[in-house]
Formats: C-alpha cells, sequence, structure tokens
C-alpha cells in the first residue's frame, strides 16, 4: 500500500498542474483580446479622430466643404488678412466625394486690395468632415 501513494501524490500534483495551465491559458486569451480590442479602439481614434462611426455625419455640404476650402487656401495667400466672400461661392460635385468650390478672396498687399478668385477642388477620404486632415487636394487655381 505504501507503493501506491507517491503515484497518487504524483497523480493529483499532475492534475492540478494541467488544471492551472489551463486556467492560464483562459486568461492569457482573454487578456490578448482585450489588448486587441484597445489597439483598434487606438488606431480608430488617431486615424478619424473619433470613435463614432464616421457614416453618421453623412456627405459634406456645401458650407462643410467650403470651411475646409478655406483652410487649404489661407496658406498660399501672401497676405494675412484674408477675407472670404462667404456668401458668394459656388458648390458643386464633380463625383461622389469629390467637391468644387469657386469663389474669392479679398487681401491687401503694401495697402493694396486685391480680389482673387479661385477654384479648388477637394476629395474627401471619411472620417469627421470639419478636420482637413480627412481632405485631399485635388486641383487649387488663384488667379
Amino acid at each position: 500500500m505504501t507503493a501506491n501513494l507517491p503515484q497518487n501524490k504524483t497523480d493529483q500534483y499532475l492534475k492540478q498542474k494541467a488544471a492551472k495551465k489551463k486556467t492560464g491559458n483562459k486568461a492569457l486569451i482573454i487578456f490578448l483580446v482585450f489588448i486587441a480590442i484597445a489597439i483598434s479602439v487606438l488606431a480608430k481614434i488617431t486615424l478619424t479622430g473619433s470613435l463614432s462611426p464616421s457614416f453618421s455625419a453623412g456627405m459634406p455640404g456645401a458650407e462643410d466643404t467650403y470651411d475646409i476650402a478655406k483652410q487649404f487656401i489661407e496658406p498660399t495667400l501672401k497676405s494675412s488678412s484674408a477675407n472670404f466672400q462667404d456668401d458668394r461661392y459656388q458648390f458643386g460635385n464633380q463625383s461622389d466625394s469629390v467637391f468644387v468650390i469657386q469663389s474669392s478672396v479679398k487681401t491687401s498687399d503694401g495697402g493694396e486690395k486685391i480680389v482673387m478668385p479661385f477654384k479648388i477642388v477637394l476629395k474627401y477620404n471619411g472620417g469627421q468632415i470639419d478636420r482637413k486632415k480627412n481632405w485631399s487636394l485635388v486641383d487649387l487655381s488663384v488667379r
């Protein structure tokens, strides 16, 4: 009978070790799932600037596109004082996500006021409509 006793303890030890390993593997899988979710949330925030789905906002309208157009045009102007003709712009769709804005901007160059007409073509890439990084400049002509 004493010869069986060490074998029972060994069997019991091996069963406990297997149970602990199984529990550890489950915990590792749960941990990895949480890490994957955290990484995907961070990637969504980094790429779009928001956690909200981009389809909820819909496609940009004329006013949204015009506001973004001004952000693309301002850095190209020599004057720091730019007055956009907010009530006199034309808006059009070139395709589903490509938009055209035509308008003008008043600037001053050494006291002389200059009116510069422009045409800008922008592509909306998705995400928050009011973020410049979600748009691409296709074409810009300032006369």
